[in-house]
């Protein structure tokens, strides 16, 4: 019977960690990213582009003076996306990053990609995301 007891209580204690942890995490990930990028044709170009920023240029002017993307114009930046809007192989790195880190070289079918996050939004507090399908949440 202590033993019952004690699973019980065991069992209602993880409950009561786990369930308000995932209702709300459920919703931290649910973001938009701010996001820039450079594209160009091969891996070798990419990454000789991320060791230019690393010695000092700036990500901006790379994207102006490297990039195939048409977002060259804008210096890299290609606004605010939310998930399921870009490639898959985009989108997964993206998600990944820290503000301001320029990411590793991406491959996707148009080519490779070096990622920068400018800002991220969380949809937690839903009023200020009225734009939201909330079906999709």
């Amino acid at each position: 019977m202590k033993i019952i007891v004690s699973l019980l209580c065991w069992l209602l204690t993880a409950f009561c960690v786990w369930f308000p942890f995932a209702y709300f995490h459920s919703d931290m990930d649910k973001k938009e990213v701010r996001i820039s990028n450079i594209l160009v044709d091969t891996e070798e170009e990419a990454l000789e582009i991320k060791q230019l920023i690393a010695d000092g240029k700036s990500f901006e002017e790379m994207a102006q003076e490297r990039s195939t993307c048409e977002s060259r114009e804008q210096k890299g930046d290609i606004g605010y996306n939310e998930r399921g809007r870009l490639l898959p192989e985009f989108e997964k790195a993206a998600f990944k990053l820290k503000k301001r880190v320029v990411s590793d070289p991406v491959q996707t079918e148009v080519g490779w990609h070096l990622i920068k996050i400018y800002d991220i939004k969380y949809y937690s507090d839903r009023e200020n995301f009225e734009h939201i399908n909330y079906k999709n949440l």
